[in-house]
Order: structure tokens, then C-alpha cells, then sequence
């Protein structure tokens, strides 16, 4: 396999010299290639899908899922939204959903800092307009570098699920056993949390 692979390699990169430019190629494992005409290569840059999604449909951001042994059903934002420069060493994936009695429960995993998080570990928020809000975890000790706010029924903090519906997040960070992670959100962060959160909440 690698011996074909390797020869594949070795013949468009002879190609790639021979007509001057710089050819896109497919390995075996799927994986894509650039060859160029000095008969180096790399790995090609994968591209993102650009696609803007509709900021109005709530489809495009949350799905509601039925489990099919008991029937009940969960609403739940639909990907993980990442907050990290580095492809995700250092930085946040953010993950909501609605709680069973109409509330809202936000997780945070926070990577870079130590993996572990106290009950009531502070998550500091600044927002575009300089206001800040803090929160504390309402999850358990945990090693998994998440930090879990519960909002509603009990757990009240309606103005703090307000300020998170109405204002764009800035600066989000979270305090571990060991220290904290920091990250400034880029605009697409700042637009798909507010969405997210304003379509799990309608």
C-alpha cells in the first residue's frame, strides 16, 4: 500500500516538474496533496465551508433529537461551538441545550489550563458593549476541563441568561484548579452563540 502510494506520489510529482505548475493530488488514504514544480509537496489546506448560515433559521443552528428506546426528546444546539486560534490546544468548546423544565443548561470545556474544574469555578464574561458578568459552575469536580451552568427552575439567573441572549460575547474566560483559560471570540463565535441560545430559548 504504501510502496503504490509512494510511486503514485513519485509519478505526479514528475508530471507536476514536467508541465511547471503546481498540481492537486488524492492519496490512497484519501488525504489531498499539493505537488509543486521543484517535486516538493504538502499536505493541501482543507477548505471551510464559507456557506453563511441564516441567522433567522433556527434550523440551521439547533436540532431536536428522539431517543428511540424511551421516546422522550432533547433539544440541543447542533455542533459545538469551538473558541481557539490554535486547532483547539488552547480555547473553548462551548455546547447548549435546554433543560427538562424549560431552562437552559450551558457547558463549557475549557482546554489549555488543566483539565480539571471546581464546583463553583468562576467563568468570567465580557461583552462588546464593556459590561461583564460572572458565572460559576453549578457542575460537580470534574477532570474533564467542564464547567456546567444551569439556568431556570431552581436555578434561577434570568438576568444572566438575558444578558447572554442580548449582547455579544467579547472575552470569555474560565478559571481551572490549576489556573484559567482566556480567549477573545472571533465574530462567527460571537454570532453563532447568540443565535444558538436565542433559538434553543424561543
Amino acid at each position: 500500500m504504501k510502496k503504490i502510494t509512494t510511486t503514485l506520489l513519485t509519478v505526479l510529482t514528475t508530471l507536476t516538474i514536467a508541465f511547471g505548475q503546481t498540481q492537486n493530488a488524492t492519496t490512497e488514504s484519501g488525504k489531498k496533496v499539493s505537488l509543486f514544480p521543484d517535486g516538493t509537496w504538502k499536505y493541501a489546506e482543507v477548505k471551510k465551508d464559507t456557506a453563511k448560515k441564516n441567522s433567522s433559521d433556527c434550523n440551521d443552528w439547533i436540532e431536536t433529537v428522539t431517543d428511540k428506546v424511551d421516546g422522550t426528546t432533547s433539544t440541543s444546539s447542533k455542533s459545538k461551538i469551538i473558541v481557539s486560534t490554535d486547532g483547539g490546544k488552547k480555547g473553548f468548546g462551548i455546547y447548549m441545550m435546554n433543560g427538562t423544565s424549560g431552562g437552559l443548561i450551558l457547558v463549557i470545556q475549557a482546554v489549555g489550563a488543566g483539565g480539571c474544574i471546581d464546583e463553583g469555578a468562576k467563568i468570567n464574561i465580557l461583552f462588546d458593549d464593556g459590561s461583564r458578568l460572572e458565572l460559576r459552575s453549578d457542575g460537580k469536580f470534574n477532570c474533564k476541563g467542564n464547567a456546567t451552568v444551569y439556568f431556570g427552575g431552581s436555578f434561577g439567573k434570568k438576568k444572566e441568561l438575558n444578558e447572554l441572549k442580548t449582547k455579544k460575547i467579547s472575552t470569555m474566560r474560565v478559571w481551572t484548579s490549576d489556573s484559567y483559560v482566556e480567549k477573545d471570540f472571533t465574530q462567527d463565535n460571537k454570532d453563532e452563540f447568540i443565535n444558538v441560545i436565542n433559538c434553543l430559548q424561543k
